[in-house]
């Protein structure tokens, strides 16, 4: 009879031990479940800000290329009209013999 109160107190004792760790498990996977949660909704909140960020950069590079476009354009306008009217053509067999003069 001994033994069977010992066997049905160590069932008992292990019952309730198991009981125990459910609660301290169940209460830590809620606890873990929470900080889980908030740092995904912490990196989530960061990653739409970061991707924001980049949108708003690449408008901005896209204009930037749009102006610097705009600037080539009319650069090349303006060089193409300066160089007709400042240049004059002359042959190459005239060119060679041209000397050109030093300012000491």
């Amino acid at each position: 009879m001994n033994k069977r109160i010992k066997s049905k107190h160590q069932h008992h004792e292990e019952v309730i031990r198991q009981q125990i760790e459910e609660e301290i498990f169940q209460d830590r996977n809620v606890f873990f479940e929470k900080k889980l949660q908030e740092a995904t909704e912490k990196y989530l909140k960061r990653i739409d800000y970061l991707v924001g960020a980049n949108n708003e950069l690449m408008r901005e590079l896209i204009l930037c290329e749009q102006e610097l476009t705009h600037a080539a354009l009319k650069y090349e306008s303006f060089r193409a009209i300066t160089v007709q009217k400042d240049c004059v053509s002359i042959p190459n067999n005239v060119a060679d013999c041209i000397v050109l003069e030093e300012n000491f």
